[in-house]
């Protein structure tokens, strides 16, 4: 079986003030119910993705789906991408942070350490 793919939420401050908490918990919640194991999907949160401009920013690992301007609304269709046969992007969510930003995480986040 391979490895997990981990949602990271952000919870810097604006992505916090804007309600990322709440974003995290429904998230875990909706995922929790499909795989109660969290064999396939996790979700953790992240302390600051640097697309405060954009918030709430959520992103899929190792995926490289990095998601902003995330809504409660959003939630069922982030769920649906993620543990789908197709999981295909929630596309209207993407390209809104700088490349540079995104580019940035996905350094870390590929980082061995």
């Amino acid at each position: 079986m391979s490895e997990p793919k981990l949602i990271y939420v952000c919870e810097g401050g604006d992505c916090t003030e804007r309600g990322s908490g709440d974003i995290h918990d429904k998230l875990k919640e909706q995922l929790l119910a499909k795989d109660p194991e969290e064999e396939t999907v996790r979700v953790r949160r992240y302390p600051c993705f640097g697309g405060c401009e954009c918030a709430i920013n959520v992103t899929v690992w190792p995926d490289r789906r990095f998601y902003s301007e995330v809504t409660e609304a959003d939630i069922p269709e982030i769920v649906e991408s993620v543990t789908s046969d197709d999981g295909k992007p929630v596309e209207r969510l993407q390209g809104k942070v700088m490349p540079d930003v995104e580019e940035m995480v996905w350094t870390l986040l590929d980082s061995p350490y």
